[in-house]
């Protein structure tokens, strides 16, 4: 995607954005090619960029593109994202799976949600079918656990515990102080688990929800950060300030960002204020792992600009 910018003469990315970044070992003279000659990329070579004039042979070559993000449009009935039971004004998701109950919560949470409770069992032949739907036939968190002023679950939105599908037998002691569906079965019976096992999640909240705002954290060793409003609008600006013990440094794991290059930014800067930029990043990035250089602080900036 690299064309000649015929007033100034630089090479430019084909979607108008500066050329920013270069291999460590590309072809020098894409410096100073003319507008005739062409610049192409071979991945073999550590995808070094190569210049070349003149060609006669007919190459093939693989073509990576790219797009820009389209924010969704708000639906009809008011669940976004999520599915609509058309009974109580409550809106369903089966969300991806959860390292383990609280992480489940922050899955729900960070689309303004709560893993699900249940009242009836039309919301649990629901959720049980939406779950077969998206492939979680392994069992699936509900959100309930014993808490800790006895041996009686509780929902963990605060309903009322109204409606109850434990599997016979169940709940058994010891086994586990969460709430889980087994989805295997055809009437989603409930049984008790530990609350670090790995399980999908189902999520609930009402319609026409109002956006979350930026959590503070605090943020420790192994959480996943998710955008405000994942995965129905990334428009919410946000900070995140992340700390390990002093003379240690901040690592992090950016797992999966999808960005609009035009407009916006995932800014990783040294520090909690006034410190290097570690990495500013934009379209799709994948696995990479960044690292402070000495702080024990890293801020973790959202910018998005209208993309």
């Amino acid at each position: 995607g690299l064309v000649c910018d015929s007033s100034s003469h630089r090479w430019k990315w084909a979607d108008g954005s500066a050329v920013d970044f270069k291999p460590s070992s590309y072809d020098k003279g894409i410096n100073t090619l003319s507008q005739s000659e062409s610049v192409f990329i071979f991945p073999a070579l550590d995808a070094d960029y190569c210049s070349g004039c003149g060609y006669t042979d007919v190459d093939t070559f693989d073509v990576y593109c790219t797009t820009q993000l389209q924010q969704p449009i708000p639906s009809d009935d008011g669940c976004e994202s999520f599915e609509d039971d058309n009974d109580d004004d409550i809106c369903y998701q089966v969300g991806a799976t959860a390292e383990n109950w609280q992480d489940a919560q922050k899955i729900c949470q960070s689309v303004g949600s709560d893993i699900a409770s249940i009242h009836n069992s039309r919301e649990n032949s629901f959720v049980r079918r939406m779950a077969v739907s998206k492939g979680a036939l392994s069992g699936m968190f509900l959100g309930a656990s014993i808490s800790g002023k006895g041996k009686e679950f509780e929902w963990i939105d605060g309903t009322k515990w109204d409606y109850e599908n434990f599997f016979p037998g169940f709940p058994i002691a010891g086994y586990g102080d969460c709430l889980a569906m087994d989805t295997q079965g055809t009437t989603g019976e409930w049984v008790n688990v530990d609350c670090s096992s790995k399980q999908a999640v189902a999520c609930e909240r009402k319609q026409h929800y109002t956006a979350p705002a930026c959590s503070a954290g605090p943020w420790i060793e192994g959480d996943i950060i998710y955008s405000t409003g994942f995965p129905v609008s990334a428009s919410t600006p946000c900070d995140y300030i992340l700390s390990v013990d002093t003379g240690k440094k901040v690592q992090v794991e950016v797992v999966m960002l999808e960005a609009n290059s035009c407009c916006d930014h995932l800014i990783l800067t040294e520090n909690y204020i006034g410190g290097n930029i570690v990495a500013n990043l934009t379209g799709e990035v994948d696995d990479q792992t960044y690292v402070t250089s000495s702080s024990n602080f890293m801020r973790i900036s959202w910018q998005p600009n209208g993309g």
